[in-house]
């Protein structure tokens, strides 16, 4: 679900604060100009071998698996703003 950095900020300013400026706009990135630049540009994983392995990384490091109830609360609140707009 998106929901906008300035909402995030409104919310948790101390979450937001990352997320503003240069972040602050969702977009798609193109890479048709490196393309053209640099013919043989390519990828080395493809992405779905990236998730892959991000799961992997998580599943073999307990540690990184902690939830944090705060955390969820606030997308909790999020999630129920953006869904009342």
């Amino acid at each position: 679900m998106h929901v906008a950095s300035e909402t995030i900020a409104a919310v948790d300013p101390e979450l937001g604060a990352g997320l503003l400026g240069d972040k602050a706009h969702s977009m798609v990135f193109d890479c048709s100009k490196l393309r053209a630049l640099v013919p043989e540009f390519g990828t080395t994983i493809r992405y779905d071998q990236a998730a892959h392995e991000q799961i992997a990384w998580f599943e073999a490091n307990p540690e990184a698996q902690r939830v944090d109830p705060g955390l969820d609360a606030t997308f909790d609140r999020l999630v129920a703003h953006a869904r009342s707009i």
